[in-house]
């Protein structure tokens, strides 16, 4: 959602600014409440107190007014608060003043709020003052009360820079942290984007393995995931990526890896399963790949390196965070398979339905036209159907359908679409295959359905049309073998018939040659 054009975005830079503005009056706030409580409120810290605040306020403005000058900000408010700060404790006792703590407040927040690098300057520039302004009361430039020796002056300042120290140290350690953690979650989101944009399984585990070699700096990793018997995965060997089937074998590591739920550390892979993914590999992670509390694989990742390297924890955490993920885009993709799947088959004989055949015969269309390539279809109708229903009942019918469908698979290509439209119709497309083979094809289809049918005795007939012999297009080539199916029919059933129309709309009994349409024995 964009902001409109009076909408002002506030950065976290800003926040943290303006949380130091508060911290400043609060301060100078305290500095009139503790006075007055110990005594000393005169009307010269008052009045100070009232310089300051008037000081805070035009540095507000200006930071409204300049944005994005962050960097000389922090050096004035660094300079002009050293010097209210010196001149306040040094006004109220020195190493002995209540506002001492102040001092440290202001050290603590700026550290935290701005960087560790500005606190350091503004402990060292409060305890140059303080040495300062305990120098010119010693030499009788100003008029202060000294309440602190020089040695207590110099433990003084010192202490301030330790403390100073200490909190850059924290300070820098926790940014280094927050820094690790806001790169692992921006990788976590980039893997998780492309991980929602892989569709099928082998597509999912490349994503993990990209994302272990490309961002988190593992030498060579693999993803594999069981498949009944076999192990099925995405390798990448630093090399080249590719898709490997491993037979099953014992996996110890990777049955330590399920049985804890957590990633394994390995100095080498006493694992025959996983060095035939990865031969010989040293310093591995091993991380699981779960969906739905379900080990279904793992990831394998090897950091190489020395004896004994060591992989960041950091690392460690990223990579099984990844594979946490990868498991979810893998069931994903097993569900969105199966959706595809129930969307484009058969319900009852498990081939192609009218919506997966409407799609292939588009396709397959295409291509002919393209490439000029002959493309045939056959429509098949069982002979005499409903009466096998009324005669032998429903479920029967339903025996012979799938024994249909059966004899279509076993007597196809792989490539060739078998598919059911409905009721007892269904069709074969066969890409390259010429009207010649077609009707081969279709008397094979014929005789398997005959020899395979069980549940009762059934007969055949079929319609065949081929590309461009008897159509231009997917909506001609139909009608053609619908046309030539009704022509079986009417000859007697139990048999198949070629279409006799041509191409350009001849009538029939009529040919192509050179172009001209010639009637037959002309």
């Amino acid at each position: 959602m964009s902001a409109g054009p009076h909408t002002k975005t506030v950065t976290p830079v800003a926040n943290r600014l303006l949380v130091l503005q508060a911290v400043r009056v609060l301060g100078a706030a305290a500095v009139l409440v503790v006075c007055a409580i110990v005594g000393e409120l005169r009307p010269a810290i008052a009045l100070g107190v009232l310089c300051f605040l008037a000081v805070v306020g035009v540095s507000e403005l200006v930071r409204l007014r300049v944005p994005g000058r962050t960097g000389l900000f922090v050096s004035i408010v660094v300079v002009i608060d050293g010097v209210a700060l010196a001149v306040a404790v040094s006004a109220t006792g020195g190493s002995q003043s209540a506002l001492l703590f102040l001092v440290f407040l202001e050290v603590v927040a700026v550290t935290l709020l701005v960087s560790y690098r500005s606190g350091l300057k503004l402990a060292t520039w409060c305890a140059l003052l303080l040495l300062l302004v305990h120098a010119a009361a010693d030499a009788g430039l100003v008029k202060v009360q000294l309440a602190m020796t020089d040695r207590v002056a110099g433990v003084t300042a010192a202490t301030f820079l330790l403390f100073a120290g200490c909190a850059a140290v924290f300070s820098s350690v926790n940014e280094r942290s927050l820094r690790h953690s806001r790169r692992q979650l921006a990788l976590l989101v980039d893997v998780g984007a492309e991980l929602e944009r892989a569709r099928r399984a082998d597509d999912v585990m490349a994503v993990l393995v990209r994302h272990a070699c490309a961002r988190l700096g593992f030498v060579r990793v693999a993803v594999i995931v069981q498949r009944g018997d076999a192990w099925r995965g995405v390798v990448d060997d630093g090399r080249v990526e590719m898709v490997v089937t491993v037979p099953d074998c014992p996996a110890p590591v990777v049955w330590q890896c399920w049985s804890e739920a957590a990633p394994e550390l390995v100095r080498t892979l006493d694992d025959p399963l996983l060095d035939t993914v990865l031969p010989n590999a040293v310093n591995v992670l091993v991380a699981p790949v779960t969906a739905d509390d379900e080990s279904i694989g793992v990831v394998v990742a090897e950091w190489g390196g020395e004896a004994g390297a060591r992989i960041p924890t950091m690392t460690v955490q990223g990579l099984a965070q990844a594979a946490a993920q990868t498991g979810l885009a893998l069931r994903n993709a097993e569900l969105l398979v199966e959706v595809e799947r129930l969307a484009t088959r058969d319900s009852l004989t498990g081939i192609a339905n009218r919506r997966l055949f409407d799609e292939s015969l588009a396709r397959e269309t295409a291509r002919s036209q393209r490439l000029s390539s002959p493309l045939s279809l056959v429509v098949f109708d069982i002979d005499h159907f409903k009466q096998i229903n009324d005669t032998f009942g429903h479920q029967t019918g339903d025996d012979v359908l799938r024994e249909m469908a059966d004899a279509l698979v076993v007597t196809t290509k792989g490539f060739d679409v078998a598919a059911r439209l409905g009721g007892d119709e269904f069709v074969l497309l066969l890409p390259g295959c010429a009207r010649r083979d077609a009707l081969g094809v279709t008397e094979r289809v014929r005789c398997e359905v005959e020899r395979r049918t069980r549940a009762a005795a059934i007969t055949v007939s079929a319609g065949v049309a081929t590309m461009p012999d008897n159509a231009v297009d997917g909506e001609r080539l139909v009608s053609a073998a619908d046309a030539a199916l009704y022509e079986a029919k009417r000859r007697g059933r139990d048999r198949a018939h070629a279409s006799e129309r041509l191409a350009d709309g001849a009538a029939p009994g009529t040919r192509r040659w050179g172009g001209a349409s010639l009637a037959r024995g002309a």
